[in-house]
């Protein structure tokens, strides 16, 4: 089972991640639109990519978190 600490690093390392990918794609127009939301809105290929490398590292963190190396008790 998970530790407190445990699972604040993974809590905080998904919102962190959410937030980043949320402040690239308010404030950059990087790449085609790929989907349009309204007529003067819509995402962005650079948001995509963001969201995408944030939550890569996120996974990555998760899991080296929650299943680090196992160590025998004596």
């Amino acid at each position: 089972m998970p530790r407190i600490g445990q699972v604040a690093l993974v809590g905080s390392t998904w919102v962190g991640a959410t937030l980043f990918g949320l402040a690239v794609a308010a404030t950059t127009r990087i790449g085609p639109i790929v989907m349009s939301l309204s007529y003067n809105h819509g995402v962005h290929l650079g948001d995509v990519l963001a969201f995408a490398g944030a939550y890569a590292v996120a996974t990555v963190v998760t899991a080296s978190t929650l299943d680090g190396p196992h160590q025998k008790r004596k």
